[in-house]
């Protein structure tokens, strides 16, 4: 009997340490009663999203996962992929959120998206290369559970010039049909600006299964009746949303585009998912939601839209998890009630600004307050993102402050930042035009 027990201890062993590899999830996008829905595994599934960037390196796409889950959120969206993608779907999984699997494609023009351009008209080779690339992609990540759906291409048509755009909306139906005949479980989107990759799709590219739309500010609520108006049959996500962005902003008398105060940001997230989105939801045009941006980045675009700056939290980290769950933050967000920028002086150790601040926490504390510039008219992209710490030092008179502005000829964007005890950051802009340095 001894061999039986041994052959039969082997044979439990061998179950026992199989791996478990986790089931295939299958999505699909189908009509029920009329109206579309996204389904994974025949469930009904709403996409209550943020944009992914993460808060520092793929070391923290476990916290990062378990943070956003608590926040409401269900699903994550990128832009393409690298060799970190299987570290962040295997934390999603683990905490029970899917992944729009962005599939990058090129943009069509000098100075789009990190200055890199393609020419969708002549460059047969280039497009050959592209098509191997996203298709080696899908093959790689198809089978892992936690891919909600694919994303090819990420405001391409936006960003190219008008001859290139057929060429382009042409291409991408030659990458979703190649791609469909890989992986039939997922379904394939595009992503386009606003209105711009509408006309193109419809005419160019049948085979796409729901069109994604990035907006902002007010515009989430008029775009289901543009949408509408241009005849589109096909459901939408809404791949992008924030506040007003710079693009729309009005600028003020220096000439710089009006930042949204803090609380207006709170706002346009809540808003816009409630009362712009949820509905059409319910009506079954549209399957859910990105907010942008979930980073920790201090530059001008992380702190205009982003969730984080650093470890502190920010505006848009509470809109998102009230939007999602409901759940107001436990006490007052810090507030920056104004910021009055007086006489600008220069002297033998550089140029110097009073700047007056009215900010406060929801019981009175004292704020960690700091200065920071952004210079737009910078040369290059990377220094018209950047955002650059200043030096101050209190002022003479309460609540106000002594800050050496930078060595730049022209209008500055000037930060006050705000930080509480709990680790939220309020912040306020304004702008200071330079007098010319002797």
């Amino acid at each position: 009997m001894a061999p039986v027990r041994s052959i039969a201890f082997v044979f439990l062993m061998a179950i026992v340490l199989v791996p478990v590899v986790p089931a295939l999830a299958h999505t699909a996008i189908v009509k029920v009663d009329g109206r579309w829905q996204l389904q994974v595994d025949g469930k009904p599934y709403v996409a209550r999203g943020v944009t992914f960037s993460g808060s520092s390196s793929s070391a923290a796409y476990e916290q990062d996962c378990a943070r956003l889950a608590a926040l409401g959120v269900n699903t994550l969206r990128t832009w393409g992929t690298t060799s970190e993608t299987r570290l962040l779907l295997d934390a999603a999984h683990k905490h029970g959120l899917k992944v729009l699997v962005g599939l990058w494609l090129r943009q069509g023009r000098p100075g789009a998206e990190s200055d890199d351009s393609f020419d969708y008209l002549r460059d047969k080779q280039g497009m050959k290369k592209q098509l191997a690339d996203t298709l080696a992609q899908v093959r790689h990540f198809k089978d892992h559970p936690a891919v909600l759906a694919w994303g090819i291409g990420n405001e391409v048509l936006l960003n190219s010039p008008d001859d290139a755009k057929e060429a382009y909306a042409r291409f991408l139906e030659q990458v979703i049909k190649e791609v469909k005949k890989l992986d039939a479980g997922h379904p394939v989107i595009s992503v386009d600006a606003w209105m711009f990759g509408v006309p193109w799709w419809e005419k160019y590219t049948p085979s796409l299964d729901a069109y994604g739309i990035n907006v902002y500010g007010h515009g989430i609520h008029v775009i289901s009746g543009e949408l509408a108006k241009a005849g589109v049959a096909k459901p939408w996500l809404i791949t992008e949303f924030g506040a007003q962005g710079e693009w729309d902003a009005p600028k003020d008398a220096n000439g710089v585009p009006r930042e949204p105060a803090d609380a207006e940001k709170y706002a346009a997230i809540v808003d816009g998912w409630r009362n712009a989105l949820a509905p059409q939801v319910e009506a079954g045009r549209c399957l859910g939601l990105f907010v942008f941006n979930y980073s920790s980045a201090f530059d001008h675009t992380g702190l205009w839209l982003g969730m984080l700056s650093g470890s502190s939290t920010r505006p848009a980290w509470h809109a998102v998890r009230e939007a999602y769950t409901g759940q107001k933050p436990a006490t007052p967000l810090p507030t920056i009630a104004s910021v009055t920028v007086g006489d600008v002086k220069q002297d033998e150790s550089g140029t110097w600004a009073q700047v007056r601040v009215e900010a406060k926490d929801a019981a009175g504390a004292p704020l960690d307050v700091s200065f920071a510039y952004n210079f737009r008219g910078a040369s290059t992209r990377h220094a018209r993102d950047e955002v650059v710490r200043l030096q101050a030092r209190p002022g003479t008179t309460p609540d106000t402050w002594l800050v050496r502005m930078p060595s730049v000829k022209g209008a500055i964007k000037l930060y006050v930042l705000a930080k509480d005890r709990a680790g939220n950051l309020a912040s306020a802009t304004t702008s200071v035009a330079l007098p010319p340095t002797r």
